[in-house]
C-alpha cells in the first residue's frame, strides 16, 4: 500500500512474518523484504538523490543498491543499527563455523564495499568498523536519540502507577518492549524471586514476543506476585508509562560492542534510571555520567543488588536520575536530525563528513 505521512510517501511491500524460534525461518522473513521491496517497492518510486538502508538485516544493503540503480540515486548510506553477523554469534543464535555465517561475512564486506558510506549509531561501533575496514572513507555516527518534547519527567503519574497496582510509596521496575531472544529476559524473573520478599519493590513487564509465553509459564510455575505481564501497548501511552516507572531495564543476551539500545535514550528523557546490560555502548555512556546502573548479562544476582540499591536509597536515585535528565538533552532528536542532515549533505556534495560528539 502507498500513503502520505506529513508529506512523505510511503510505500509499504510484503513480507513473510515470523515469530519462530529457529533462525532459519526468521531468516526467510528477513529475505522476503528485501526481496519484496525491489519487486513491489520500486513501481513509481521515480527519481532520487540518495538511498537510506538499515542494517541489520544486511540482506537489504544489496536491494537498496538495485533500488539506487532504478531511481538513478547518486549515493547509497547504510545505517547500522547493529554489527551483523558477530551481534547474532554472541547471542548464540548460530555457530561462528557454519557456513551461513561465513556467507554472511562475506556479505557484510559486499556491504560496506559498495556503498557511499556508512553510519554506525556510536563511536565504538564506529572505531570498530574502522579497524576492521580501514580503507572506507566514511564511516561515521548517526546516532539514535529521544523526542523531549513526548519524553519527559513531567509526565510521570500516580493514576499510571495505579493502573499498573503499583501505590505511590512502591518502587516501580518495568521493562517495556520485545520479549524476544536477544533480550533474555528470563533474568529479571530470577531477580524478582531474589527480590519477592521486598514488598515495595513492583516488576511490570509490557509487550509481546516470541518468548513471552514461556516467560508467562515460568513466572506462574516460580509463583512471583511481584511480577505482572501486560500487553503491548499503544505508543501513545509509552511516555507516560516510562516517566511513571522508578527503574527501566534494558536486557541482552550477551555483550553486545557496537550495539547502542535505543530504549535507553527514553528512560533517561523520561527519569526512568535506566539498569543496562554490560558489554554495549550504553555501559560507558551510563557509567562516565552515573546515569544509570550496569549488570552483567544473565547475572541474576547482580541485576537485583543494583535493583535493591537504588529502591532503598531515594538519594541515590534521585541523583542518578537527575543525571539521566541532563544527559538526555545532548540526544534530543532535533539536534540528532540537524546533524544527520549536515552528514547527508557533506556526502551528496562530496565533502568531508562533519565530526560528531558524543
Amino acid at each position: 500500500m502507498t500513503e502520505r505521512i506529513n508529506g512523505l510517501k510511503i510505500i509499504r511491500t510484503c513480507l513473510y512474518p515470523s515469530m519462530s524460534r529457529k533462525f532459519l525461518p526468521r531468516l526467510f522473513s528477513y529475505i522476503s523484504f528485501a526481496l519484496s521491496s525491489v519487486l513491489v517497492g520500486v513501481w513509481g518510486l521515480g527519481t532520487h538523490d540518495l538511498v537510506l538502508v538499515d542494517s541489520p538485516p544486511p540482506f537489504l544493503v544489496p536491494s537498496a543498491m538495485v533500488i539506487s540503480k532504478i531511481a538513478k540515486a547518486k549515493s547509497v548510506i547504510m545505517m547500522v543499527a547493529d554489527i551483523w553477523p558477530e551481534g547474532i554469534i554472541q547471542a548464540k543464535h548460530v555457530s561462528e563455523r557454519s557456513l551461513l555465517v561465513k556467507a554472511m561475512f562475506w556479505l557484510e564486506r559486499f556491504c560496506y564495499n559498495h556503498t557511499s558510506a556508512v553510519a554506525l549509531n556510536s563511536p565504538a561501533a564506529r572505531d570498530r568498523i574502522r579497524e576492521r575496514f580501514p580503507h572506507l572513507k566514511n564511516v561515521t555516527v548517526i546516532s539514535n536519540g529521544v523526542d523531549t518534547s513526548l519524553f519527559y519527567p513531567e509526565l510521570r503519574s500516580e493514576e499510571t502507577r495505579r493502573k499498573f497496582g503499583v501505590g505511590p510509596d512502591d518502587f516501580l521496575v518495568v521493562y517495556c518492549g520485545l520479549h524476544g531472544f536477544s533480550q533474555e529476559l528470563e533474568v529479571v524473573l530470577g531477580a524478582a524471586e531474589r527480590l519477592r520478599h521486598e514488598s515495595r519493590i513492583r516488576f511490570v513487564m509490557i509487550g509481546d514476543g516470541p518468548t513471552k509465553e514461556g516467560l508467562v509459564k515460568k513466572a506462574n510455575e516460580m509463583r512471583l506476585t511481584n511480577l505482572t505481564f501486560y500487553p503491548y501497548r499503544p505508543k501513545s501511552e509509552m511516555p507516560e508509562i516510562v516517566a511513571s516507572s522508578d527503574v527501566s531495564l534494558v536486557t541482552l543476551a550477551g555483550r553486545f560492542p557496537g550495539t547502542m539500545p535505543s530504549k535507553v535514550y527514553e528512560a533517561l528523557a523520561s527519569g526512568a534510571v535506566p539498569i543496562v546490560a554490560k558489554g554495549c555502548e550504553a555501559e560507558p555512556l551510563v557509567n562516565q555520567y552515573d546515569a544509570g546502573r550496569c549488570y552483567e548479562p544473565g547475572d541474576v544476582n547482580e541485576l537485583a543488588t543494583m535493583i535493591h540499591e537504588l529502591a532503598n536509597n531515594q538519594d541515590l536515585w534521585r541523583r542518578v536520575r537527575a543525571n539521566g535528565i541532563a544527559l538526555s538533552k545532548r540526544f534530543d532528536r532535533s539536534l540528532i536530525a540537524k546533524r544527520t542532515a549536515a552528514i547527508i549533505t557533506a556526502i551528496v556534495e562530496g565533502k568531508p563528513l562533519p565530526e560528531v560528539s558524543w
